[in-house]
């Protein structure tokens, strides 16, 4: 498969900070070097139903816990990823997993050129990584994830932001905080740290057409696994839970997306 034309993200973006400090988990990862994860990827591995014996690939897989856990479960584990930043900081969790007696590889490539045989893989995550690929990209990935997939195989995907709640929700949000004293920029963006890497965000709509013009039946859906400790208010708690569960209310507060593509 050629390389979409068009410039990528380049990998110099992903520093060390991006990973130990900023992206989801980093916390736990810091504390732990692996051994708790985030509340979002105990969800992800729920869903990925992991066995013994089962081939699965981590695309995007950063710090590596995700690949590592796989790993403990029994599977035979690889995580990829086009930063030689994730690689160094995964290739402890790969050393931890050959002493244990797991088994664990890493390789450096991109999403959209893997360099494995066809049918060959039970289980891909794709976690946070949609966001950071270009419509052409995300398009030649998703086509190269069913490529590798044995038939039946899935694809579990996460990607936040979602755009509704961006362009519906944020707003409603932001003048509720303000009313309470505090003051946020008006595009969410300027909230995080490396927001310029996120070059395709998705909504339910979007995700889903994608998955399935690139071969797949899909499941795409809605769900938070935040609990608001931050917020000293229960009362306050409960309200924003209720958004980003309640219908109709979580399809424009909820902004985590998660799918299952089926091939």
């Amino acid at each position: 498969m050629n390389k979409p034309s068009h410039t990528t993200v380049p990998s110099s973006s992903y520093d060390e900070p991006y990973y130990l400090k900023y992206m989801d988990g980093a916390d736990e990862f810091v504390r732990s070097r692996g051994q708790y994860i985030s509340s979002r990827l105990r969800y992800v591995l729920h869903l990925a139903q992991v066995q013994s014996g089962m081939l699965v690939l981590e695309l995007g897989c950063g710090r590596g816990e995700a690949t590592w856990q796989c790993s403990r479960l029994g599977a035979n584990a690889i995580g990829l990823d086009f930063s030689s930043t994730a690689l160094h900081i995964s290739s402890e969790l790969r050393e931890r997993a050959r002493e244990q007696g797991s088994w664990m590889e890493l390789t450096q490539a991109t999403a959209y050129h893997l360099p494995f045989a066809s049918g060959s893989f039970d289980t891909v995550l794709l976690l946070d990584v949609v966001e950071h690929l270009y419509p052409e990209e995300l398009h030649a990935t998703l086509t190269e994830v069913n490529r590798i997939l044995r038939t039946g195989g899935r694809a579990i995907v996460h990607t936040m932001p979602n755009t509704w709640y961006y362009k519906i929700g944020y707003p409603i949000f932001r003048f509720f905080q303000r009313c309470r004293g505090k003051h946020l920029p008006a595009d969410p963006r300027e909230r995080w740290n490396y927001s310029e890497v996120h070059v395709n965000e998705q909504n339910l709509l979007l995700l889903g057409r994608e998955l399935r013009e690139s071969g797949f039946r899909a499941r795409v859906w809605l769900y938070s696994t935040e609990t608001y400790a931050e917020e000293p208010s229960k009362y306050i708690r409960f309200a924003m839970r209720a958004l980003v569960t309640v219908y109709p209310f979580r399809l424009f507060f909820c902004n985590d997306i998660f799918a299952i593509a089926t091939k």
